[in-house]
């Protein structure tokens, strides 16, 4: 599981506001789907959140994914 992931309750998960970010990003999936994120993913949702105009969260769901393919 990704360091930067912090358990907010059972169903929630964050990044802090780091670097570039211009607010914390957030997941919403069990502890077992989270593990099973891909590293690219979650740089992915720090990549969002440093996007101009975003407002209060970068936010992604349970089938967060990088797009890569991978074999």
């Amino acid at each position: 599981m990704d360091t930067r992931l912090k358990k907010i309750s059972e169903y929630e998960w964050g990044i802090e506001k780091t670097g570039k970010m211009l607010v914390p990003g957030k997941i919403f999936a069990s502890k077992k789907l989270v593990e099973a994120i891909e590293p690219e993913a979650i740089q992915q949702l720090a990549n969002v959140a440093t996007l101009k105009g975003i407002q209060k969260s970068a936010l992604a769901m349970p089938d967060i994914h990088s797009g890569l393919l991978l074999s």
